[in-house]
């Protein structure tokens, strides 16, 4: 068993932890807002528990992981780095079919998933890093656990900027739940969506939303956007419909007469959706992701689910009604959205993954059922109606656990995979079940 975590990590990690704490404790001077400022330094130390958690799970319990592979092929193209410069911006900035000197294939084919553009993608994030942390496993996971935080923080700050009365729970939201600071933080391709994606959800608030610092604002939007394309796809398909309706919802709302309201509400409605259904159906078209070839690769897995639901963390999404089509997948798309959501329940759990996924299902399925049993119906409908935030998270909680249920064939695949989706559920929730203070009468000083 190859040990990646040695005595370089033991001596020469607090190093680095301090040098990262005193440029955040310095960045922290700069938040104004007291409630927010004491959850920066919380939130990376989560990330920082999460992520060394991770390595020594992995390494000493697993023996084995992708984590290891991502920072092998990095460590390979550091040494790039440190013979020729040009070979590892090469590496770095080119398509692997495309590079001009014949030694970068020599170090590129040495690489880890060298052909898988996906998880290539992230031996290159972690060279940059690998270079800055003497090629120390666990330092590279710092800096891993850094990119997460800092698209967190700017999630939050925007969540802080639609709902400021809410800081507390949105904090607990973002940065505290298990799973998230579990998968979200380490050497893995979990920690650079997430990343892109909290960045592309603040920078669509503040850029498009807000219109401030718009072109900064769009650039990093689209950039983002192009990271959770490479990476995983699915993730920016989900994303893009919430988006659409956000944006419809917005500008909607400023129309104030309700003649031209109606007159262009529907043409915004027709347009937009259209827009976004052009940049679904290119997006997915030819891969692996296309609707027909998702629909033949859940009826594929579905004997093997039948053959493995009794072992292990497999489970059966429903054989008898999977044909192979996207009607199929659609009558099953209700029960993809519950497994995503709440199972394993904690008679299933089988392993660690299982365990940490079944006690969140048991918190989220009681936070659940708290909002719908101590918040009134007409309370609820009433946000449902006003609150657009809380439909631009269902419907992207809702289109991708309802895929990823269907696809993912066992609960270990599943926890990594329903990660994204964690913190619009809560925060959902959370706007669902707020009840706002009740004013205090000034009692009558009887003179």
């Amino acid at each position: 068993m190859p040990i990646y975590i040695t005595l370089q990590d033991l001596f020469l990690t607090p190093i680095y932890l301090l040098l990262i704490y005193s440029v955040l404790y310095f960045l922290r001077t700069s938040i104004l807002d007291k409630e927010m400022r004491k959850f920066f330094i919380m939130g990376y130390t989560v990330k920082v528990v999460g992520a060394i958690f991770f390595g020594l799970v992995f390494q000493f319990v697993y023996g084995y992981g992708d984590t290891f592979f991502y920072f092998a092929g990095a460590s390979i193209a550091r040494e790039a780095f440190f013979e020729n410069i040009d070979m590892y911006f090469q590496i770095l900035f080119q398509n692997m079919d495309e590079y001009s000197d014949s030694h970068t294939y020599y170090y590129a084919y040495r690489m880890p998933y060298y052909g898988d553009k996906s998880s290539f993608t992230i031996n290159k994030i972690g060279s940059v890093f690998s270079i800055l942390s003497f090629n120390t496993y666990t330092i590279n996971s710092l800096f891993f656990a850094l990119l997460s935080f800092a698209g967190s923080w700017q999630m939050y700050k925007a969540w802080v900027d639609i709902y400021p009365v809410l800081k507390k729970q949105l904090a607990w939201a973002i940065f505290f739940i298990p799973s998230i600071f579990f998968w979200a933080s380490g050497i893995v391709k979990d920690s650079v969506t997430f990343a892109a994606l909290t960045f592309a959800f603040a920078a669509f608030h503040f850029g498009i939303i807000c219109r401030r610092k718009v072109y900064i604002n769009i650039l990093v939007f689209l950039l983002c956007c192009y990271v959770l394309y490479i990476i995983k796809p699915y993730i920016l398909l989900c994303f893009i419909p919430a988006c659409g309706w956000w944006f419809y919802s917005q500008y909607t709302k400023q129309i104030k007469s309700p003649f031209l309201k109606g007159v262009f509400a529907p043409i915004l409605l027709v347009v937009g959706g259209g827009l976004v259904f052009y940049s679904f159906t290119n997006l997915i078209k030819g891969t692996e992701y296309d609707l027909d070839r998702v629909a033949q690769k859940a009826f594929i897995t579905a004997d093997w689910i039948h053959q493995m639901s009794a072992e292990g963390s497999a489970y059966d999404i429903g054989l008898d009604q999977m044909d192979g089509t996207i009607g199929g997948m659609l009558k099953l798309y209700p029960k993809g959205i519950f497994i995503t959501l709440f199972r394993p329940f904690v008679w299933e759990i089988k392993n660690f993954n299982m365990a940490l996924a079944a006690l969140e299902n048991l918190i989220l399925l009681f936070l659940t059922f708290q909002v719908f049993k101590n918040q009134k119906w007409g309370v609820i409908l009433k946000r449902l109606k006003t609150e657009q935030m809380v439909i631009v998270c269902l419907i992207f909680t809702f289109f991708f656990s309802g895929i990823i249920g269907i696809v993912s064939s066992n609960f270990g695949t599943l926890v990594r995979y329903r990660i994204p989706i964690l913190p619009f559920y809560t925060i959902a929730l959370i706007i669902l079940g707020y009840k706002r203070p009740k004013k205090r009468k000034l009692r009558k000083i009887k003179i």
